[in-house]
């Protein structure tokens, strides 16, 4: 859990961007209620008095420094978290195994009637509303849409054209290893801390001072781990089959022949509050970059139709020059962070062969993130845009987006926080509070 920042939201005129039609600032006062829910430690994502930069991780004008906020495993899983509440509330119907195939439009308002929902048991479901909210995800709300205007013989969204444009994702690439030159020492820089029972991950970001002088989108590097077939890989799985309701006791007996390595990562939790990883487990640097949006990278309706019926979803989209600009730059600008703040005495970066060589584009090595965004954007001017800034349909007004294929851009952030704070902003709108 991590905002997208302010700055990525803005004009940004070196790229020929305009800001946001909605300042960010105002979802600033949902954050508290979501990290209540998801039990995480509130206050800002900078650093904090009382979180020890003994290490010298601070932020300067290379990269800046943030850290992100993550869920226990308990509370990773919305549908056990909320289960109990939205089963509680009687004004709340929760349909499964419903995929909506039809919309019915009425031709002298222009506003959606109802949807029929199907399964493949051939079970149908009739739904009449006078309000309808899609938030099924950036690709999936997208398809809806598309299906909405193929069966009004592409009436609808057809003036602006952008439906289904501009999809954008996360860029991701292992740029480095760190030299663990100094175990304990590498440990206590990148290592996950704990702030107030918080998991605490670093996120070294690219200032928008660069930014605009590379006239580049926005990236971050965080540390990730090699746990390979570790205890602490062990544990991972027995945590997580837990959370699933099941037990491994095989898991079990391996960590109970490593109960040193596990005494140490209690002691390193208990005392120093951060994980501890043996010296064998290896360091890497994963590299994010804010793809750009572009118009040619587009969700449309396949030839090909699913079990319903009904066409999937096709992807035309891959990496731009834009995005290995943007790659490059902050990797010039970690090699400069590494220096100054003297890690490279203590855990040398070694750099893939590809980020030595500028004749080796980095993007075709890249994978995405899963974090597609942008194929409904948001925007006031219709003809540029198919939601407004209070998430409803500039051609459909009592049908409203809350996803991320609102976002005009992506910014250089996990987008799950941004939709969340959106869900509360747009609830809000609905209520009459805003």
């Amino acid at each position: 859990m991590i905002p997208i920042s302010n700055e990525d939201a803005a004009e940004r005129s070196y790229l020929g961007m305009p800001a946001w039609p909605i300042d960010l600032g105002v979802l600033d006062k949902y954050s508290e209620e979501i990290e209540r829910v998801f039990g995480v430690a509130s206050g800002p994502f900078e650093g904090e008095p009382n979180f020890r930069f003994r290490e010298g991780l601070s932020t300067n004008d290379a990269l800046n420094v943030r850290w992100a906020k993550c869920p226990s495993f308990r509370k990773c899983n919305l549908s056990t978290l909320l289960a109990g509440e939205l089963r509680q509330n009687v004004n709340l119907q929760i349909w499964t195994d419903a995929t909506v195939c039809e919309f019915a439009l009425s031709r002298e308002t222009g506003l959606l009637m109802g949807v029929t929902a199907r399964n493949l048991g051939g079970k149908t479901l009739h739904v009449f509303a006078k309000q309808f909210v899609l938030s099924a995800g950036t690709i999936e709300t997208t398809r809806l849409l598309l299906l909405m205007d193929r069966g009004a013989d592409n009436r609808i969204f057809g003036k602006a054209s952008v439906l289904g444009h501009y999809f954008q994702d996360h860029l991701k690439l292992e740029v480095a290893k760190i030299e663990r030159h100094k175990a304990v020492e590498t440990n206590r820089y990148f290592a996950y801390r704990y702030l107030r029972s918080t998991r605490r991950d670093l996120h070294l970001e690219l200032p928008h001072g660069a930014q605009a002088e590379h006239a580049v989108g926005s990236a971050f590097v965080y540390v990730a781990m090699d746990l390979g077939s570790s205890p602490l890989a062990t544990l991972k799985a027995l945590m997580q089959g837990l959370q699933r309701r099941e037990f491994d006791w095989r898991a079990l007996s391996v960590l109970s022949q490593n109960a040193g390595i596990l005494g140490k990562a209690a002691y390193w939790r208990v005392v120093k509050k951060q994980l501890y990883v043996p010296p064998q487990i290896n360091f890497k640097i994963m590299l994010c970059g804010e793809q750009l949006p572009h118009w040619q990278n587009r969700i449309s309706l396949a030839p090909v139709l699913d079990r319903l019926g009904l066409p999937k979803s096709q992807l035309d989209w891959r990496p731009r020059d834009s995005d290995e600009r943007t790659f490059r730059a902050i990797i010039a600008r970690l090699g400069d962070y590494w220096l100054r703040t003297g890690l490279d005495q203590v855990c040398p970066l070694i750099w893939n062969l590809a980020t030595l060589d500028n004749d080796m584009p980095l993007v075709s090595q890249a994978e995405a993130c899963a974090h597609p965004s942008g194929t409904t954007r948001m925007g006031t001017d219709p003809k540029t845009s198919v939601v407004g800034p209070d998430l409803s349909c500039h051609a459909v007004p009592n049908v409203s987006i809350v996803s991320a294929s609102v976002f005009p851009t992506a910014g250089s952030a996990n987008p799950t926080f941004t939709i969340m704070k959106m869900a509360y902003y747009f609830a809000d709108i609905f209520l009459g509070k805003l």
